[in-house]
């Protein structure tokens, strides 16, 4: 029988196939001594979370299938985008938004990655190569995005003082 750590499953019984971000979870735990429960630090806890939410990022961003949703959509790639798109989301844009601070919280993060593949669905045809990619990446991501909060759940159940 394998551990979770090295499937990268939560206890919840979730599992991922990168298996990353969960190991980055696992080596930046937060002590368990008692002392150290009464101590928190938002700052410090801000930092964690930003390290954890970039590295997700990049998990998303290096997907065999991210690259139409790594940089803004151009005029000239997409006419009349911005008619059809109010709101127009991209990965490079979301990873700014999370190192600058405006994104706080897995929410806002969430909101915003589907967002990036939402407007793909939006604007494209259901039988365009990038419709297809969008739906395939929003489902892998969501399902990183699940673990991932299952995760931090847990790690925050476990380590709050009862």
């Amino acid at each position: 029988m394998e551990d979770r750590h090295s499937t990268g499953e939560c206890a919840a019984g979730f599992s991922v196939q990168a298996a990353p971000l969960v190991d980055m979870l696992d080596s930046h735990a937060p002590s368990s001594k008692p002392s150290d429960l009464s101590q928190s630090n938002p700052v410090q806890d801000h930092l964690l979370f930003k390290k954890t939410i970039l590295s997700a990022w990049r998990t998303i961003a290096s997907h065999r299938f991210s690259g139409p949703f790594l940089k803004p959509v151009s005029e000239r790639q997409a006419p009349a985008y911005k008619d059809v798109v109010k709101r127009p989301m991209d990965l490079t844009t979301l990873k700014r938004n999370v190192s600058k601070g405006w994104i706080r919280t897995m929410a806002e993060f969430q909101r915003d990655l589907m967002l990036v593949f939402q407007n793909a669905v939006m604007y494209n045809d259901s039988d365009h190569h990038v419709y297809h990619t969008a739906v395939e990446m929003q489902r892998e991501a969501l399902e990183q995005i699940q673990v991932l909060s299952t995760c931090l759940v847990e790690r925050r159940d476990l380590n709050s003082p009862e």
